[in-house]
Formats: C-alpha cells, sequence, structure tokens
C-alpha cells in the first residue's frame, strides 16, 4: 500500500514539471474551428485521455469475450474433474480375482473331462 503511494506522489511531481514546462498557449485549428488560447499542457492530456477511452472502447468488448470463455472452461475443466473421479471411483468399486484373470464357474458340456 506505501509502494502505492509512493508511486503516486512521484507521478504526481512529474505532471507538476511537466505542466510549468509547457504552459504556453497555442491556437489550435480542428477542421473549421480555430481555438485560441488553448493551454498546451491540456491539449496534450486531453489527447492522451481521448487516446485512452477511444482503445478502451475498442478492447474491452474482446476483454468481456475472453473473459466469459475463460469462466466457461473453468466450469468444463472442474466438470470433466468431476466425471473423472466418478470414473475412478466405479474402476475402484469392480472386483478382480487376485491374479487379474476372471474364471467362469460355468457347469458346461463343453468341458475336457466328462462325467
Amino acid at each position: 500500500m506505501q509502494l502505492i503511494v509512493i508511486i503516486l506522489l512521484i507521478l504526481a511531481v512529474l505532471l507538476v514539471i511537466f505542466t510549468l514546462q509547457n504552459a504556453m498557449d497555442i491556437t489550435l485549428n480542428i477542421f473549421f474551428w480555430e481555438i485560441n488560447d488553448a493551454p498546451l499542457v491540456l491539449v496534450l492530456l486531453s489527447c492522451i485521455f481521448l487516446g485512452y477511452l477511444i482503445s478502451a472502447f475498442y478492447f474491452y468488448p474482446r476483454l468481456w469475450k475472453v473473459k466469459r470463455e475463460y469462466k466457461q472452461m473453468l466450469k468444463f475443466n472442474t466438470e470433466l474433474k468431476e466425471l473423472h473421479q466418478m470414473n475412478e471411483t466405479k474402476d475402484q468399486e469392480e472386483v478382480t480375482d487376485p491374479e487379474g484373470i476372471e474364471l467362469d464357474d460355468d457347469d458346461s458340456d463343453d468341458t475336457f473331462f466328462k462325467d
């Protein structure tokens, strides 16, 4: 928490230095409009903020889609783990002979020794 406060203070000091160095007024021409005596600092900061907003509007729908797909994959993964655990318990419940060979106790007529 203290590291975040220190970083914010450093950024605030850098912003003040940037503001003091770029305090001149400029004339801004946008298509048919002309804005006289606009502070350079406000123009630069507004351009940065506008760039952030445009990129956010472009990337956030994609980000939401990826998050939704991630949640679906997590849900699918937990379902597969549960299914795998159920199959393991079923396999453990099956009883086999100690030698691994299942013997039939049929009394059929096709035996080697006939009585």
